[in-house]
């Protein structure tokens, strides 16, 4: 039975595409270059001023623009489905980037010119990301996984290169970015495969109740970097030039775990990757009171925790789209939303904090602080059975009923028209095909049946985390990736004697 289940290799071999890791790879670097080096805005007479504040109120721009689209886009529409809306966001980025450079906090000018280029950097990038995750959402999250944390991989090392190369070819570089990552996302829309849509029922409460979760989650994922991010990086700048090549050197290393993680670990993958995410978050808070260099090295542990998460998050955001009734496009900016709204208010915590000034005992207690909300996020609110919830997805029992009849309907006919014997059990044929446990097979039953986690688990006296368990091998067993693909292959598996009698 071992060729019946999906490998990671047969993954790579089946949907790979170098066009979308380089193409979100050039969008990533614009992103690393603009808001977290230097090179931008080396005309200005307070660099990390400048840098700080055009982060600052590009989050803000980001969060509402994300709002904006995930509240009033159709759940069947797409951001990126427009090629004016994807040019017009790459030429915006394009003539943000160009503002920024001559932005300067001493002249009224300057601010100007800083405060439309963060208006316009936020907004137009918050657009083009969305679209570029929504492409990835066509091939599945594992999928999504291998190529978003490879595609950071190769930004990082561009980032680095730009920032040793002469200032004035790392500017024409900047500017050109956007209109090379958008022109490639162009030309993958013309051969994208689109995700399927999740059917349409009723979200459950507790459906409802695990996205809030996962929200809070994201929200104190990105307060903690948006917080140690201004709380260190904000001062480090003052003293060091070097201190962007620190997170580049570090986010890197933490792309290329993650990209082996995807690889070599595909099964669970998203759940490693959190996990890494989470270990070198605390790790950076701990530190942060034993570090030198206005804790520089510890920020660099925390930047690349957050870009693990970052990548865990679309992973999520794009399984919660095609597990459940949400919209990709809606999953992915709400997820978001969350995310950068948390690392807003943690910036904003932190400058206050900086105002009035922080002791080396306020700076341990804070990072002590910091350990347990993250620590709280990962046993309550962001678990990680959550995360398998999210993959596994449960549907509306009216719709498995509904997928499950007209399979039935299609067995009965064909054996009452050949006088045949009963129809085949669904659930024991595919247990039979695929090599099921008994167990397995059990929790199988029950999932067609449109059985929630929380009812198989009254059924069969097991615990949750067992219940996830037995889904997620079913599921990886079969080849599919949520309860619907399982009623799919139910049905092809019925309608197949029927082509052949056909």
């Amino acid at each position: 039975m071992g060729g019946l289940q999906t490998t990671w290799g047969e993954t790579w071999g089946r949907g790979v595409s170098l066009k979308r890791v380089a193409g979100f790879s050039l969008n990533w670097v614009w992103v690393l270059m603009v808001f977290y080096s230097i090179v931008p805005y080396l005309s200005s007479s307070d660099v990390r001023g400048s840098l700080y504040i055009n982060l600052f109120v590009s989050l803000c721009a980001m969060v509402v623009t994300m709002l904006f689209i995930a509240i009033l886009v159709p759940r069947d529409e797409r951001v990126g489905s427009s090629r004016y809306v994807v040019v017009g966001a790459a030429l915006i980025m394009c003539a943000g980037s160009v503002l920024t450079m001559f932005s300067d906090l001493t002249t009224t000018t300057g601010m100007l010119m800083l405060g439309i280029s963060s208006i316009m950097t936020g907004t137009s990038s918050a657009v083009l990301f969305l679209a570029w995750i929504e492409v990835f959402s066509g091939g599945g999250g594992r999928l999504a996984l291998i190529e978003i944390s490879c595609a950071m991989c190769a930004a990082f090392v561009i980032a680095f290169a730009l920032t040793i190369v002469p200032p004035l070819a790392a500017d024409v570089a900047i500017v050109l970015l956007p209109p090379a990552s958008a022109l490639l996302l162009l030309r993958l829309k013309r051969n994208e495969h689109q995700a399927p849509s999740a059917p349409r029922g009723v979200i459950s409460r507790q459906t409802i109740g695990l996205f809030v979760k996962a929200l809070l989650g994201a929200a104190l994922f990105g307060a903690i970097e948006g917080f140690f991010d201004v709380l260190s990086g904000y001062q480090t700048y003052a003293v060091q030039d070097i201190y962007g090549t620190y997170l580049f050197l570090a986010g890197f290393l933490a792309a290329l775990a993650t990209a082996l993680i995807a690889v070599f670990l595909f099964r669970d993958s998203v759940s490693y990757t959190y996990r890494l995410a989470m270990l070198l978050l605390c790790a950076g808070c701990l530190f942060t009171p034993f570090m030198g260099d206005n804790s520089t090295y510890s920020t660099a542990f925390i930047f690349g925790g957050y870009g693990c998460f970052t990548a865990a998050l679309c992973v999520v955001c794009i399984n919660v789209s095609r597990s459940f009734n949400v919209g990709p496009t809606r999953a992915i900016g709400l997820g978001f939303v969350a995310l950068y709204g948390g690392e807003v208010l943690g910036a904003l915590c932190a400058h206050t904090i900086e105002a009035v000034g922080v002791s080396e005992f306020n700076l341990a207690v804070l990072t002590v602080v910091a350990v347990l909300v993250l620590l709280v996020s990962h046993l309550f609110l962001f678990t990680e059975i959550d995360l398998i919830r999210v993959g596994i997805g449960e549907l509306d029992a009216v719709v498995v009923a509904d997928g499950l009849e007209r399979v039935s309907a299609t067995g009965e006919g064909a054996g009452e028209a050949e006088g045949g014997p009963d129809p085949i059990d669904p659930g024991a044929l595919i247990a039979e095909r695929y090599g099921l446990s008994p167990r397995e097979t059990e929790v199988l039953q029950l999932l067609l049946q449109g059985r929630t986690i929380s009812r198989i688990q009254e059924s069969l006296f097991i615990s949750a985390g067992t219940v996830s368990t037995h889904i997620r091998h079913i599921y990886h067993k079969v080849g599919v990736e949520n309860r619907q693909g399982l009623i799919d292959l139910v049905e092809e598996l019925f309608d197949a004697p029927e082509r052949t009698r056909d």
